[in-house]
């Protein structure tokens, strides 16, 4: 994949490297070529590329996702591709995928829950699978060698100590029935074992995830996707960090005042009493002007100015930044800390931000040109994805390939909804 850097090039002084950010941003590169009449132009992508639109590439040709998860809860269509994301997490030994679908059919759809959906998915190579399910059992088994010489110990020591103050078959010469030195309770004050049996053992309180996987059943048959889906335009994804301009000379929302400003004279009035009037015979006008009353699409608006070009932002375990503040969405990330779902798959766990997508992948998307395309399109603002923390899989969802799919939460703040 081109590292391409248009994006910053044309004015890469304007920008302040004093101020830095951990966000990570995708800008829309080369386009995705195949099918070609001639091989050597075909530009298609990898498990290691990150890319918009296009068609998915599975992290095994033999492995994919169930056929429900690709397809939309609403029209029962299946979705297309918006985003395939290569995200490794550092320290782990596979490599792992984001799969981010939405429906097509954005006149029925939009704005309805299971119409936008995003897959996580990861790889174990089997030959590491093998090595460390070996040193976890080689681990085990020493665990176990020392606690059986322990128990030997402990046995060998009873029987040296247990006749050291035994009563004998012969007369006591000072006439005593007992031993002076026997324990009134009458156990052997030097065996721990009774004591030792009382003390209860400190144990770690194991995670779900943990005892799932001990006790994980045979995967069961999932009925796969056996063709291929819709798609958008395929572009990839290029990634470099968040840098912001010095000066922003840019009125604020200028471009979206400039729609209001341009409105049809008619709809607008100074009046205070026309006000409900002007909204209803000019509703685009309306939604701009409660965008604007908004400080969170304020922020959204005043950081996204700094790289218009992006259309992905990932910060793992940090925040989103909002379309607005409004909807329920926006709720979850508004408390401290954040409501947002824990994964079913794994109750004891919870989950973290990780990536949104952003509005200028509409427009790559869907060859959308004019703002108005924006708004009547495809409909949302960004679409927010987080996973779990703990990246857990349940075992039953791995395949022979050592391939595994899940579901994650992504939330969706849809245009209708400012």
């Amino acid at each position: 994949m081109s590292s391409s850097h248009d994006e910053y090039s044309s004015d890469e002084e304007s920008f302040d490297e004093k101020t830095k950010s951990q966000v990570i941003l995708g800008f829309v590169d080369a386009p995705i070529v195949t099918n070609s009449e001639d091989p050597e132009e075909n530009e298609e992508p990898t498990i290691e590329d990150t890319f918009i639109g296009g068609q998915p590439i599975w992290l095994h040709p033999d492995s994919k996702p169930s056929e429900k998860s690709l397809t939309c809860d609403v029209c029962q269509q299946k979705l297309a591709l918006y985003l395939q994301a290569f995200a490794p997490m550092q320290g782990k030994l596979y490599d792992r995928v984001i799969y981010l679908f939405g429906c097509k059919n954005t006149k029925t759809c939009s704005n309805k829950k299971g119409s936008v959906k995003v897959i996580r998915g990861i790889i174990r190579d089997k030959e590491t699978v093998d090595r460390i399910k070996q040193e976890n059992q080689d681990a085990l088994n020493k665990e176990m060698d020392a606690k059986l010489k322990l128990e030997k110990k402990k046995q060998l020591n009873e029987e040296l100590t247990k006749d050291l103050f035994k009563k004998k078959d012969t007369a006591n010469p000072f006439g005593g029935s007992s031993n002076p030195f026997a324990s009134p309770f009458g156990s052997n004050p030097f065996d721990k074992k009774s004591q030792e049996e009382k003390k209860p053992e400190e144990k770690k309180q194991p995670s779900y995830s943990e005892v799932a996987a001990k006790n994980a059943p045979k995967p069961k048959p999932v009925k796969k996707l056996d063709v291929e889906l819709p798609e958008y335009n395929g572009y990839f994804v290029y990634t470099d960090n968040e840098r912001f301009k010095k000066q922003v000379n840019d009125p604020e929302l200028d471009k979206y005042k400039h729609l209001i400003e341009n409105a049809d004279n008619d709809d607008f009035d100074d009046t205070v009493g026309s006000s409900t009037t002007d909204s209803a015979l000019n509703p685009q006008t309306s939604k701009i002007s409660s965008m604007l009353e908004d400080k969170y699409f304020e922020n959204f608006s005043n950081t996204v100015k700094h790289n218009p070009g992006q259309v992905l932002r990932y910060y793992l375990g940090g925040k989103p930044i909002l379309y607005n503040g409004k909807d329920e969405v926006a709720k979850k990330f508004l408390t401290n800390p954040p409501n947002i779902p824990r994964p079913a798959y794994n109750p004891s766990s919870e989950r973290q931000f990780e990536l949104q997508l952003m509005p200028k992948a509409i427009m790559d998307l869907e060859d959308a040109t004019e703002i108005s395309d924006i708004l009547n399109g495809m409909s949302w603002g960004t679409i927010i994805v987080c996973t779990d923390v703990e990246d857990y899989i349940p075992e039953e969802n791995f395949d022979e390939n050592q391939v595994g799919y899940i579901e994650e939460w992504c939330g969706v703040q849809w245009e209708e909804s400012v």
